[in-house]
């Protein structure tokens, strides 16, 4: 039995292929029938009839696949293959770099996890045990106008609107508050995983848990009801933090990287890529942090950028947004 697959790079050790390719598991025999095949990691069954199998590659994981495969054959024998697959999105994103943005002032101590536009104020949430906090932003200036500390044992993340709440996710600490416009804690929940980033996606909360997965959560227990991968023409894209959802796509921020994915909420697909390296001088401002606050007034089609300990919060209109 041997294995053809789109030529797709020198790696012998993983055969790269494409989310739109097909790798075909052929018999060497002439005249011998392939009747069915099975997944033997996770017991899905394809029928086949052919002396070929075609394995889609939507049917991997993104990034690294050690595939194991029984064959049942039509003479009653068996036969089993294991292959390497790496696979890839059939997408090169598009590249953005933010142009024609103005400044506003922003808390250097602030140690930003998350930001949204509400009521047309900005909200942002703020980490590190003894330092947490909710705060009501002027979105003209950046002026601090309202602040809601944590309890000290608490480390705040990621924000979104829910339900008119605002639901604040914590790292560790296995908690998700809520609050209402005027910062007024409601209540809060179990939260069962790690926290990280949280958006708002048609009436469903999205998290993120710094993997390559983003988490459709459940209303009443928020535990993962499903999940997306997420991956570019490389491979899989991990370490997804601060998350919106503006103009259909899920913009999401990768730690450590001055870079922000938008990715396909269907495919999970990363469909563009914005380079936010030119906005901040790190040599001029060492303590600034990762980029780490996405926020979105859909009225004015306006975006708000800042990040862990950034001096200023960046203003932008995307040219790409209009129609």
């Amino acid at each position: 039995m041997y294995v053809k697959y789109p030529p797709s790079g020198n790696n012998t050790q993983w055969k790269t292929i494409k989310y739109n390719d097909s790798a075909e598991f052929c018999l060497r025999k002439a005249g011998q029938i392939i009747d069915s095949a099975v997944n033997a990691k996770t017991g899905k069954t394809y029928r086949v009839k052919s002396p070929c199998f075609s394995l889609p590659a939507s049917d991997l994981s993104a990034g690294i696949n050690e595939t194991s495969f029984i064959f049942y054959l039509s003479n009653g024998k068996k036969r089993k293959k294991t292959e390497r697959f790496y696979m890839v999105s059939d997408i090169v994103p598009k590249q953005h770099r933010i142009q024609n943005y103005t400044l506003i002032k922003h808390d250097e101590k602030a140690y930003t996890q998350g930001l949204i536009y509400f009521n047309g104020m900005l909200y942002e949430s703020t980490g590190l045990k003894g330092e947490s906090s909710m705060r009501i932003l002027n979105p003209q200036s950046g002026e601090v106008l309202k602040t809601y500390l944590l309890k000290d044992s608490l480390f705040g993340e990621g924000i979104a609107l829910y339900d008119n709440e605002i639901h604040m996710l914590t790292w560790k600490d296995n908690l998700i508050l809520r609050f209402n416009a005027e910062l007024q804690k409601t209540g809060q929940d179990t939260y069962p995983d790690e926290g990280w980033g949280l958006t708002t996606i048609n009436k469903h909360l999205l998290a993120s848990d710094g993997s390559d997965r983003l988490f459709y959560l459940n209303e009443n227990t928020y535990r993962a009801d499903s999940a997306i991968q997420v991956f570019n023409h490389r491979g899989a894209v991990c370490y997804l933090n601060e998350l919106e959802f503006i103009d259909g796509y899920i913009w999401a921020n990768v730690l450590g990287k001055d870079t922000i994915m938008l990715i396909n909420p269907r495919s999970g697909k990363v469909e563009h890529e914005v380079d936010v390296t030119n906005c901040i001088d790190r040599q001029r401002y060492p303590d600034a942090g990762a980029l780490n606050g996405i926020a979105f007034d859909d009225v004015s089609q306006t975006i708000y950028l800042t990040g862990k300990n950034w001096p200023f919060m960046l203003i932008w209109r995307p040219l790409f947004f209009e129609k």
